[in-house]
């Protein structure tokens, strides 16, 4: 019950880290495009094979998760992978990105 009051009463502050998360992950979600898209050299398409696992070792956390809060729960979660699909694209690109960037001081 406390915890419902605390989303009450921070709804702006909530409403506002949505509307950041929804820019990030579309800015995040066309820069993954365009990064998958170019072509380059032997370096280049191993950063991005590299960020791409990264991603999708993430978004197979995030359904895991998912599934056992599903299972214990025996609810939908908040995270609204059943409904739409976007909060977990966004995750994946913004996870591609963070990782690409960290592959790109690594290895660039």
């Amino acid at each position: 019950m406390k915890s419902i009051n605390f989303f009450e009463s921070n709804q702006i502050l909530f409403l506002a880290f949505l509307w950041i998360f929804l820019v990030a992950s579309i800015i995040c979600t066309l820069f993954m495009i365009v990064t998958l898209v170019k072509k380059g050299d032997e370096r280049k398409k191993y950063i991005v094979k590299k960020s791409s696992l990264t991603a999708l070792i993430v978004g197979i956390i995030f359904l895991i998760i998912n599934i056992i809060w599903n299972i214990f729960f025996e609810q939908n979660s908040g995270i609204g992978f059943e409904e739409s699909p976007i909060i977990y694209i966004g995750i994946i690109s913004i996870a591609f990105n963070i990782s690409q960037a960290i592959n790109m001081k690594k290895y660039g």
